[in-house]
């Protein structure tokens, strides 16, 4: 439609989910040295001149929603008439001493309040007056608008490769953009009425057309089949020391590792960067847990994540909206031993690969998308309540290389996720310059002890390290031939016997 642009099935969701106890707003914090600009208005101002022109490659940043009449279909985005950088670009200061505590209980307030529905649904903070003169940019985009990879690539954006990079070809500060005429309400309602009579036809032309090709229509049925039922065995009631009712505030912490540490578990015990980062948080989560007085080895205590997965290409590096399929990871949170925890990690997700979990989980949420709207908002609260996860954990990898922004060296970056209703807990990692940062936002009032928490992933991570280092440490077994007496024990034992204590079995 002219003027308008609806929400995907999975955009829609996180508009749905979001209640006055849960915001679906996701983020980060970075933290730069100090610009040669200074602080204030003067950096302020700079800033501001430089995002103006560069969200004309942005369209969404400057549109806000608009609901269909009777909520009889997906909410559509149309521009925003009346779009004020100000509204959206904002200022605030830590007081002394400026550390991580100030800036962490900063970023609590702010992801402690929705973000408002009659505007563009985005903020950024210019958060002055961090230590040894430094300064951060707080995002905070809401999820229906970006996910965490799209979220990352238009952040980009607004940083540099180089501390002194070369002038845009337009006029510093200049905007070509001009708003499109939305559609008027009783427009909006003809239009989906419209779309509706139609989608029977253009359904049975897709149909057609996949008929055609009988081998990609068959791989494509039984990859979701097998993702379906992958997710059938998911389908519960979710309880644990870290579920119950979600209150409006907010906590956040976070946590610094050295990506090398990683690589060093990696290359003892084998599996992704990402295997490892679940192994970790497996084990901090036990950790707590025995905290907590609870036993992790309790069948009532195993706890399950949910793992968003991106299934963005190349070619939609900066696409906005989400591209996100999920994964449902048991945590082997009753494993004592670092390294059988990461083993069992490995073959979980091995399994949901091999299975289509994924694929499963798309097909569910844009199924939702035929249902009005009303009744895509119950499919989506009931769906949630039906599949059991615990918590969230997303791994986003960032870039390998510094960013500068007016001149100022990025340092690092803290990621903030999301609670869902009956959550207190949610984990967002990112990458950035051989540093692997995790960052905790919880439910201020039923996870108050976030810190220990936090204290806990860093001993999980201590404990993968060492039991990595030892392994390296052990000697070569060397590889013998069995003497003549081992020989004949191995022959004088029968198959399917069990070897007697003290004999060769």
């Amino acid at each position: 439609m002219q003027g308008a642009q609806k929400l995907t099935p999975l955009d829609a969701s996180f508009l749905h989910l979001e209640t006055p106890r849960t915001h679906m707003h996701i983020g980060g914090v970075a933290i730069f040295e100090p610009s040669p600009l200074g602080t204030g208005r003067a950096l302020y101002e700079a800033l501001a001149r430089a995002i103006a022109p560069r969200l004309d490659l942005m369209p969404r940043y400057r549109q806000k929603l608009a609901f269909v009449p009777l909520s009889l279909d997906t909410p559509v985005w149309v521009d925003d008439p009346d779009f004020e950088m100000s509204n959206h670009l904002l200022r605030a200061a830590l007081p002394k001493p400026g550390g991580d505590l100030e800036l962490q209980e900063l970023i609590g307030r702010v992801f402690s309040r929705p973000l408002d529905r009659r505007r563009p649904l985005w903020e950024i903070y210019i958060v002055e007056g961090l230590r040894d003169g430094r300064w951060a940019l707080l995002t905070k985009s809401h999820h229906a608008m970006v996910d965490g990879i799209s979220n990352l690539e238009l952040a980009t954006i607004l940083l540099d490769v180089e501390p002194d990079p070369e002038p845009d070809s337009r006029p510093f500060g200049v905007s070509h953009w001009e708003p499109e005429e939305a559609p008027s309400s009783m427009g909006l309602l003809i239009n989906s009425l419209r779309e509706r009579v139609t989608r029977p036809a253009r359904l049975l032309s897709a149909a057609r057309a996949v008929a055609g090709q009988p081998g990609r229509l068959g791989n494509a049925l039984r990859d979701t089949a097998s993702g379906l039922v992958a997710m059938a065995d998911h389908f519960g009631t979710s309880s644990s020391a870290i579920n119950g009712r979600t209150g409006p505030s907010r906590s956040y912490r976070y946590s610094r590792f050295p990506l090398e540490d990683f690589r060093t578990i990696k290359a003892a015990f084998g599996g992704t960067i990402n295997d490892i980062v679940l192994a970790v948080v497996a084990g901090g989560l036990r950790h707590f847990l025995i905290t907590r007085g609870v036993d992790p080895e309790d069948e009532d205590e195993a706890l399950q994540a949910l793992c968003p997965v991106s299934i963005r290409d190349t070619r939609e590096r900066t696409a906005l909206g989400n591209r996100l399929a999920m994964l449902l990871v048991k945590l082997p949170t009753a494993e004592a031993d670092p390294q059988r925890r990461i083993a069992a990690v490995r073959s979980t997700v091995d399994g949901l690969k091999a299975r289509k979990q994924a694929v499963g989980a798309d097909f569910l949420l844009n199924l939702a998308g035929f249902a009005p709207s009303t009744l895509h908002a119950m499919v989506a609260r009931a769906s949630l309540r039906q599949i059991a996860f615990n918590l969230i954990v997303t791994n986003v990898p960032g870039p390998q290389f510094p960013l500068y922004c007016q001149g100022a060296k990025l340092v690092e970056v803290f990621p903030i996720a999301f609670l869902y209703d009956g959550q207190k807990l949610a984990i967002a990692i990112f990458s950035y310059c051989g540093t692997l940062n995790f960052g905790y936002l919880v439910d201020s009032q039923g996870m108050s002890d976030v810190d220990v928490f936090a204290e806990c992933v860093e001993e999980a991570l201590r404990e993968l390290v060492d039991a990595a280092k030892l392994d390296a440490a052990r000697p070569p077994v060397a590889s013998r031939q069995p003497s003549a007496r081992r020989k004949r024990a191995v022959r004088t034992t029968s198959v399917g016997s069990t070897p007697r204590r003290g004999s060769v079995g």
